[in-house]
């Protein structure tokens, strides 16, 4: 007889208590992830708020011993867990925080900042109130001190300014960091950054030709800065004007500028003063004056002055840039390849060589973004020679080969003459 085959129904309940044992087990196990995963987010949490805490307290007792302390200004890389290398980390700082954290935080602009990588944690980080590598980008106006990509601020890392911008101009952030980067203010001023590495290209006069460095000496600074190499070695370089100065009539009042100059350049300074918002490349200009507008260039653009402020470029800024553009493959010392002189060769020998341009007139006069280093107009710079100041650069009327980019000649504070411009640097704070 055919017999139906089946399962039995002890078999049937034993299974159902395997699925049940099993299933529970699951649960369970998921149920230990979660309340593991909540017990690490709140120790996580609880870590970071006590770092928080220190930290302020920290910065509170830095400014109670200095009042001029900016949190603004304090950067920290991440510990490494070594005793021996705990200056200049976030440990300084924030001494309970532990090995394991130290290697996930920097202090950046006065801020405590996550630079982990565990997606996890980045998202815990943000219930705490603290940011995950603070970025600038390019094409952004900075609301505070920053880097374009968060990290610490390095020669190869540039800080852009408050109310200044990165733009892409020929190089590229921050990778091009030795190729001229370019930074701009609300009103189309730029400036570019030189690079301050010290193995390489270090803070320091050195050209010789003609006027002996040795023999020279900076004059009198802004009075917030007492100190430029310090400045320089904190930053790891300065910015520099990357046009000659420009005559910018504008409201009534007279202003440098660092821009493209729209026309030629003036001798008629009371026609000027009634030709409003024109601009020109600035000549006939004393040393006194070129002084005087470089130092109050940062108060008539309405800079945060105690992020940013201006000075005529000094001589150990012109020297330390001649070093930059050497290493970049420019001669300095006989610049008619690449500057406005009457013997100039090619590429620079295009229309209009050997006569005074406008400010920027010619690609072919620029060398790692910056235009007219050498030849169109020699520059003051705010660089003393016995009771004498010194230009630096060459003309469109002297060899540059016997006047290049790093040339020094000298002149009384009150000389004015066509072939006689300037430049303005601008320091961070």
């Amino acid at each position: 007889m055919k017999r139906n085959k089946g399962i039995s129904l002890i078999v049937l309940i034993i299974t159902i208590i395997v699925i049940i044992i099993i299933a529970g087990a699951v649960i369970l196990d998921l149920d230990n992830d979660n309340v593991m995963s909540k017990a690490n987010e709140a120790k996580f949490k609880s870590n970071v708020g006590e770092y928080k805490s220190e930290f302020a307290i920290t910065k509170s007792s830095k400014y109670l011993n200095d009042s001029k302390f900016k949190s603004s200004t304090l950067n920290a890389g991440a510990w490494n867990g070594l005793e021996a290398n705990i200056t200049g980390t976030v440990k300084e700082y924030i001494k309970s925080i532990t090995v394991e954290d130290g290697a996930k935080f920097e202090i950046q602009g006065g801020k405590l900042v996550y630079i982990g990588s565990d997606d996890v944690e980045k998202n815990w980080i943000t219930g705490v109130g603290i940011s995950s590598t603070i970025g600038l980008g390019v094409n952004v106006i900075a609301t505070v001190n920053t880097t374009v990509n968060g990290g610490l601020v390095s020669y190869s890392n540039p800080i852009i300014p408050k109310g200044f911008k990165a733009v892409n101009d020929g190089a590229v952030w921050p990778t091009d960091w030795n190729k001229g980067l370019v930074i701009e203010d609300s009103s189309g001023n730029q400036f570019v950054w030189v690079p301050v590495n010290i193995t390489n290209v270090a803070y320091a006069k050195w050209c010789t030709t003609a006027t002996p460095y040795t023999s020279t000496s900076d004059d009198t600074l802004p009075s917030d800065i007492t100190n430029e190499a310090t400045q320089v070695t904190k930053y790891g370089g300065f910015y520099i004007a990357r046009y000659e100065a420009m005559f910018d009539y504008n409201g009534g009042s007279i202003r440098v500028a660092s821009k493209k100059s729209t026309n030629k350049t003036i001798t008629d300074w009371t026609a000027a003063r009634n030709l409003a918002h024109t601009s020109y490349l600035w000549n006939f200009v004393s040393y006194t004056q070129a002084k005087s507008y470089s130092e109050s260039m940062a108060t008539s653009y309405g800079y945060d002055t105690s992020s940013v402020i201006t000075n005529l470029a000094t001589g150990t800024e012109w020297d330390t840039a001649m070093k930059w553009l050497q290493d970049s493959g420019k001669s300095v010392t006989n610049s008619i390849a690449w500057g406005n002189y009457p013997n100039s060769v090619s590429p620079a020998n295009i229309a209009g060589f050997g006569g005074l341009q406008i400010s920027g007139f010619s690609e072919f006069w620029k060398a790692n973004n910056i235009y007219d280093l050498a030849g169109n107009s020699n520059e003051w710079t705010n660089e003393k020679y016995t009771s004498y100041f010194t230009f630096r650069g060459g003309s469109y009327d002297y060899s540059g080969s016997v006047s290049p980019a790093a040339d020094r000649g000298y002149g009384s504070a009150n000389l004015t003459k066509e072939f006689l411009s300037f430049r303005t640097a601008l320091y961070i704070k």
